[in-house]
């Protein structure tokens, strides 16, 4: 189950107190049966890659009806909810609760909260756990600076998957509910073999400065930046930063939707290099790139430009790919 209610007094990443706001509670949605069972077997198989899992505890912090809680070893679990549904589950606010055994699992579908600062003090507060597997939203796949991913503490991503379509159901009318959602094990003692660029870890250089600047660019309400290529010089192109389904670069910022989007800015004085760079940005598959909403929007950050160039450094500099 997911919802936005917690009694815990909650701050956004600025330290500025998280006001409630009715309008954007979200109604109690509930993770079907089969999509928690699945997720409870991968579960099972990842971390026994690791570890000897019949030697762990496992806890649920948000049971709910307790889909995932019923999965759970009998003799080796703990529920948790603020408003438990089922039997044999302690009432109580998970942010107030302190875990004793630090061989434990923590797994479940936690409240996620305003861009998903609930979940990670969700997150947060299992730093005596192993491993915290959640179903959490899309913010969490962000790999720009400002992700909330970044600011989970003492624990290594080891897995991330999208949801398929479908995946929650609504307690009150059982109908199917879709919401973008992906589902992340957390380590706190191993780590991924996969290659992944991060702009986080890049933040105090520039990357591919040699072939580009990369601008944000807005005339939104309180988000206004990057005048400079919007009025007094003209960026090489433009891309939207938000958008469905698919988008295209465009060579003027009249042409960005919303009004926000990424202006990038050739420096490389090969002709050769210049043109390739540009037949990359007029080919990608940004719904590839894009980082997916709740909402099931996309948006376009400086990171998913990195991250683009470098999947296609390759081409870039020599023309071939491998």
């Amino acid at each position: 189950m997911f919802s936005t209610k917690s009694s815990a007094k909650l701050r956004y990443v600025n330290g500025k107190i998280m006001k409630s706001n009715e309008k954007n509670k979200l109604d109690q949605y509930y993770t079907k049966p089969e999509i928690a069972k699945e997720l409870f077997e991968k579960t099972v198989k990842i971390i026994s890659k690791f570890d000897n899992i019949s030697e762990y505890h496992w806890l649920e912090p948000s049971a709910g009806d307790g889909v995932f809680f019923n999965l759970l070893p009998e003799k080796n679990k703990i529920g948790i909810d603020i408003d438990p549904k089922i039997e044999g589950v302690i009432k109580m606010d998970y942010l107030d609760y302190k875990i004793q055994n630090s061989k434990t699992i923590v797994i479940g579908n936690p409240p996620f909260g305003h861009r998903g600062v609930m979940a990670l003090n969700f997150i947060n507060n299992s730093f005596n756990a192993d491993y915290v597997c959640f179903i959490l939203p899309m913010f969490f796949e962000s790999k720009g600076k400002g992700s909330i991913k970044y600011r989970v503490k003492n624990f290594n991503l080891l897995h991330s998957e999208k949801l398929p379509k479908n995946s929650f159901y609504d307690n009150k009318n059982n109908k199917d509910v879709n919401v973008e959602c992906v589902f992340q094990i957390w380590s706190k003692n191993h780590k991924s073999s996969e290659d992944e660029f991060s702009w986080y870890n890049n933040k105090k250089n520039t990357p591919f400065s040699k072939y580009m600047k990369v601008y944000t660019v807005s005339l939104a309400k309180n988000r206004e930046c990057g005048k400079k290529w919007i009025y007094e010089e003209k960026a090489d192109f433009y891309i939207s930063s938000t958008y469905y389904k698919n988008t295209e670069i465009v060579y003027k910022f009249d042409d960005v939707k919303y009004k926000s989007g990424i202006a990038i800015v050739l420096e490389n004085n090969n002709k050769n290099i210049k043109k390739r760079i540009l037949k990359v940005f007029q080919n990608v598959d940004w719904t590839r790139y894009g980082n997916k909403a709740t909402n099931s929007c996309f948006h376009i950050g400086k990171s998913n430009i990195y991250e683009i160039v470098k999947d296609n450094i390759k081409y870039i500099e020599s023309g071939y790919y491998e």
